[in-house]
């Protein structure tokens, strides 16, 4: 399969992810005059969108930059693509947790949403670590064939820190997100 198309649904999934997020918002009901006011109380979910937008946002951009570095997919470059896509996705159901349950100010509630984000956060982290391993296993399918094992990290903007034990650094954001593992 050539990595052109592959490149052209990812982004088009990304895109209407990036579109559902945004549904959420429903014009709120409210009294003549308090629509500033109902408006406000919305905050929670314009806050949940705000963190989804950006978050999948970088997701898409590290995966763009990312796949203009392979030169060709075959199947088990699709399957783990499309499980990376399909855990991407999953960040539209804990955005609404999210929102949802910092409205209702329950602090149980709270903490559940969250953790299901870091979930689906960390399975996505998971599903991206499969991708460096099989490319790296799989040199013929990265545009510069020549590369070594080595290489092919820093190529991939990626750089695991052994004097830290559980920390993965992504420079492919310029160094904003730190993982722990642990």
């Amino acid at each position: 399969m050539k990595i052109d198309r592959l490149q052209a649904f990812s982004d088009g999934v990304f895109a209407i992810l990036l579109t559902l997020l945004v549904l959420d918002f429903k014009v709120p009901d409210y009294q003549a005059g308090h629509l500033s006011q109902a408006v406000i109380a919305q905050w929670p979910t314009l806050a949940a969108y705000v963190l989804s937008f950006f978050y999948v946002g970088t997701l898409w951009l590290f995966h763009h930059d990312y796949f203009a570095k392979i030169k060709q997919a075959n199947w088990q470059l699709n399957v783990i693509n499309l499980s990376i896509l399909f855990a991407v996705t999953l960040i539209n159901y804990p955005t609404s947790l999210l929102s949802e349950s910092i409205a209702q100010q329950n602090g149980a509630d709270i903490r559940f949403a969250f953790t299901s984000y870091a979930i689906v956060a960390l399975v996505i982290s998971a599903l991206f670590w499969v991708l460096y391993r099989y490319m790296a296993l799989h040199h013929e399918l990265m545009r510069q064939y020549e590369q070594r094992h080595e290489e092919f990290y820093q190529t991939a903007n990626y750089k695991f820190n052994p004097n830290k034990p559980g920390i993965f650094q992504w420079q492919s954001v310029d160094d904003v997100f730190l993982m722990v593992v642990d």
